[in-house]
């Protein structure tokens, strides 16, 4: 029989009770019993299964982690993304690294009211892991569950925690936990693979017969929203055999909806105009109209160029999306110039006549994170 005596209180446990002046590194996990409060319950460690990271993840953890050894307070990191862009693979990379500097991990998957005292009391460097914050920690009826941990993550009450949440809706974030470096240090935005990226991925992947498919795929990712989970599926139906037009019908990701681009012409004057968030279906054979305003000092002019998506090529070495300025007709409208003044006459004829040398088109990240970041 082992007796503990803690203040006034003097409980029983048996001969397998074991005492530590420091949490043991490994993985746990919060509990919480209305009769004995908050506990710490041992978790499975977060294992990462795959043989080979593709992305930056790898060096965005060691940087976190050599942030938090340089830093003698509080250290917070948000991984915000779609579901299936790498948040859990980010998390698990930094739980198996955070070992080789003898930190546990503890795990946070629901809210009870006192968490953050149970948190702060845990006095010696750790990690604490709130995975989905915005869903376990949303506003309740009484209560604001993520302002309650506002004193946590500032360590008013003392101790060295590095915390990490990950989100998938960051608007439902609390306001004072964004643009606040001094409270979480690191914001990382996880995106889509980057056409680099998802070509490395399949080469890997891809049974050699079908390489060939990997361009094919690198152009619809212009237009669609493709995670690492969703190349995953794409390579193991294309190498059953299945044609690329198949596997992207029958597959369970996302047939709705088309993405948006920022558009630039250059000019060989040197100017250029852009149009920013147009729609635009690349696969449509229906010519596409979009007005480039540019303000002018007192007046201001508007060409509009007209062009057939499906024209748009794709250049895999320079990652970049392109059309041919020969294929574009272009419009110059005459309501924006006093065409009895000689100077704005000769500004819409130089306007109708002056050379494109280049228009390009870049993928916009349709994700609202970026409202919050600058």
């Amino acid at each position: 029989m082992n007796v503990v005596h803690a203040g006034s209180t003097y409980q029983i446990y048996g001969e397998s009770l074991k005492t530590y002046s420091q949490l043991p590194v490994r993985s746990y996990e919060v509990g919480f019993s209305k009769m004995t409060g908050f506990f710490l319950t041992a978790h499975n460690d977060l294992v990462v299964n795959e043989s080979k990271i593709y992305g930056s993840s790898p060096q965005k953890v060691d940087k976190v982690l050599r942030a938090f050894n340089l830093t003698d307070r509080n250290f917070g990191v948000i991984l915000s993304g779609r579901k299936g862009i790498g948040k859990s693979l980010f998390a698990r990379l930094l739980a198996n690294k955070a070992q080789e500097y003898d930190l546990p991990l503890i795990i946070v998957s629901e809210y009870v009211p006192g968490i953050a005292s149970f948190l702060s009391s845990i006095e010696q460097e750790v990690i604490v892991l709130f995975d989905e914050f915005e869903k376990t920690f949303a506003d309740q009826e009484n209560c604001n569950p993520q302002e309650e941990l506002l004193s946590l993550f500032d360590g008013i009450d003392g101790g060295k925690k590095l915390f990490v949440i990950t989100c998938n809706e960051v608007h439902r974030l609390n306001s004072y936990l964004l643009n606040r470096p001094g409270r979480f240090h690191y914001h990382f935005v996880l995106g889509n693979p980057n056409p680099d990226e998802i070509k490395e991925y399949m080469m890997d992947k891809l049974n050699p017969e079908y390489h060939y498919l990997i361009k094919k795929l690198i152009g619809f990712s212009m237009n669609a929203d493709l995670t690492y989970d969703v190349l995953r599926a794409i390579a193991f139906e294309l190498n059953l055999g299945y044609s690329f037009e198949e596997t992207l019908m029958d597959l369970n990701i996302s047939k709705e909806g088309t993405p948006k681009y920022n558009i630039r012409v250059e000019f060989a004057d040197g100017t250029y105009r852009e149009a920013l968030s147009q729609h635009i279906n690349t696969y449509s054979t229906d010519r596409f109209y979009c007005w480039f305003n540019e303000k002018n000092g007192r007046s201001s002019d508007s060409i509009r160029l007209d062009f057939i998506p499906s024209e748009i090529i794709l250049d895999m070495d320079k990652a970049e999306m392109t059309i041919d300025p020969e294929k574009v007709d272009r419009y110059v409208d005459e309501d924006y110039f006093n065409m009895d003044n000689a100077d704005e006459k000769r500004r819409f004829e130089y306007l109708c006549n002056l050379p494109i040398t280049k228009i390009s088109f870049s993928r916009v990240a349709e994700d609202f994170t970026y409202k919050y970041l600058v």
